[in-house]
């Protein structure tokens, strides 16, 4: 299995050869996302869950790791999406909230994004992933029943009762990014840290 030098290593080969990783490995995807959002926002705003969910997924996710400060990708504005189209009780977006807040956010096939989540673990929140796969479940979603079993018997006791308690309300129960974790930052506000701290001239130690 790689270590973590190994990955290192990986992302500076990329860097060297890249330049800039959004461009390269975001860039051509992104533009094909900035397009599909046109498209949606209109039936998305008229909440149309269909709508809200696919406009979701052209922000999901960063999921944890250096590469996070560089993603264009914002887990605060997929799970805004998410959340509108899950409260409507739309099942895929139950699923895919409960996979988010599992720690398993990245979707699609995102090979620097993958590596990266590789030197730091996802934030996660057992209770809430626990949740909205009954949630989902409930709904008769695909794979969700077997997701809420393995959140299930991988919970604590206080995190299996915590998620029962928020599943009797789960259209009000804490569902957007910045509601299940209050201290996380925006990926605008990731990719400021850097340029912040030159201006400043200050540095990491």
């Amino acid at each position: 299995m790689m270590n973590k030098y190994t990955i290192l290593s990986a992302f500076t080969a990329l860097f060297m050869l890249s330049g800039c990783y959004t461009p390269v490995m975001e860039g051509a995807g992104q533009a094909y996302e900035a397009g599909r959002r046109q498209l949606l926002e209109d039936d998305a705003t008229h909440r149309d869950p269909v709508a809200e969910y696919e406009l979701g997924n052209t922000y999901c996710c960063q999921g944890g790791g250096p590469m996070d400060k560089m993603s264009v990708y914002d887990n605060q504005k997929a799970t805004h999406w998410y959340c509108k189209a899950a409260r409507q009780g739309y099942g895929p977006a139950q699923l895919r909230l409960a996979r988010i807040y599992a720690g398993h956010p990245i979707q699609g096939v995102n090979v620097a994004l993958q590596a990266s989540a590789l030197l730091e673990k996802a934030d996660t929140d057992a209770s809430v992933a626990l949740m909205w796969a009954t949630v989902a479940s409930n709904n008769r979603v695909a794979d969700a029943t077997e997701l809420r079993n393995d959140l299930r018997a991988h919970a604590t006791a206080k995190e299996r009762a915590r998620a029962d308690a928020l599943a009797k309300d789960w259209r009000n129960a804490p569902c957007r990014w910045n509601e299940v974790f209050p201290q996380a930052k925006s990926a605008a506000e990731k990719s400021e840290e850097p340029r912040s701290k030159r201006a400043t001239g200050t540095s990491e130690r």
